[in-house]
């Protein structure tokens, strides 16, 4: 698909039914992982990794949703959620926070958890606050019914280390990426990372009290550690979930040009915010309301039927 015929598909009187048809891809898909790992015996952790704003909390919530169609009970965990916070988290060889480490993770915490829910225990709720940098227990208490399934969402998920005391007969692997098969300029695709980065600007703004410039000023420190902490990993995944919506950039548009526009305001004219801001400004915007509550794109713009 090129820009002009993604324009043409937002701007007919099809553009409604060009939203239903994608959502309701990305749906056969999701139904079709939990199909699988339902189908083999011994699968009792179904493990979701993807790079950041690949869409995998939403992701991870569908595939509970389509555990549950299969009628199994289903459960899910984030690994951000067991984050040991700022005062032990790593740091760089520069002194700097090391968000992006998999030591950031309280992995003894975290399979403790894992462990006692598959055997039928009890643990208490762990949440993030992302604001004050500091985990905390909720007064919920969580348990797992017999033959459940754990979906567990994050960065490292598909890293051995995190699940290292669980069998990997229990395990079923996925690897979440948005895919786009979008000519941008004349034979130039759009990538997954420019994708998610547009998803990050408008998520971390709306929900992290982020500027524009915090983000970019991020971006390289999670490009690098995408390739560090997740590339070495996405050979083990059992499937690969495309979470790219072929009409998201005509929805994300009214959010996150104004956000690039802000960037470049204030000294953000590098050559990568220069570009897109040239490639939005060749997509027709179009509004939400048409993006269903409980799309991937609602974990980023808001408004999702989903709850965070």
């Amino acid at each position: 698909m090129t820009i002009e015929e993604l324009n043409e598909c937002m701007t007919g009187e099809d553009a409604n039914e060009f939203i239903r048809v994608s959502e309701a891809r990305q749906v056969k898909a999701i139904s079709k992982i939990a199909d699988v790992a339902c189908g083999r015996a011994g699968i009792r952790l179904v493990l979701l990794c993807g790079a950041s704003s690949a869409g995998k909390t939403t992701t991870a919530k569908r595939i509970c949703t389509q555990l549950r169609v299969n009628y199994r009970n289903a459960m899910l965990l984030s690994t951000d959620d067991y984050f040991v916070g700022d005062a032990r988290n790593p740091r760089d060889e520069q002194g700097n926070l090391d968000y992006e480490h998999i030591d950031c993770v309280d992995i003894p915490l975290l399979s403790a958890d894992i462990l006692t829910l598959l055997d039928g225990g009890q643990v208490r709720q762990r949440k993030f606050d992302f604001v004050r940098h500091e985990g905390f227990y909720t007064h919920e208490k969580l348990s797992l019914a017999k033959g459940g399934f754990i979906v567990l969402e994050g960065i490292h998920a598909l890293n051995p280390r995190l699940t290292e005391g669980i069998p990997d007969s229990a395990k079923y692997r996925v690897f979440a990426d948005p895919q786009p098969d979008l000519d941008v300029f004349g034979g130039i695709m759009l990538s997954s990372a420019n994708v998610r980065f547009l998803r990050r600007l408008v998520r971390d703004n709306r929900y992290r009290k982020m500027s524009p410039m915090m983000t970019l000023g991020m971006w390289p420190k999670v490009m690098e550690g995408e390739e560090k902490w997740i590339a070495p990993f996405k050979g083990n995944a059992d499937a690969v979930f495309d979470s790219y919506l072929p009409y998201e950039l005509a929805v994300l548009k009214p959010y996150a040009a104004g956000l690039l526009e802000m960037a470049r305001l204030d000294g953000g004219q590098s050559s990568f915010v220069m570009n897109m801001i040239r490639l939005l400004s060749i997509v027709v915007p179009a509004p939400a309301d048409a993006v269903p509550g409980d799309s991937i794109l609602r974990e980023t713009i808001g408004g999702s039927q989903l709850e965070y």
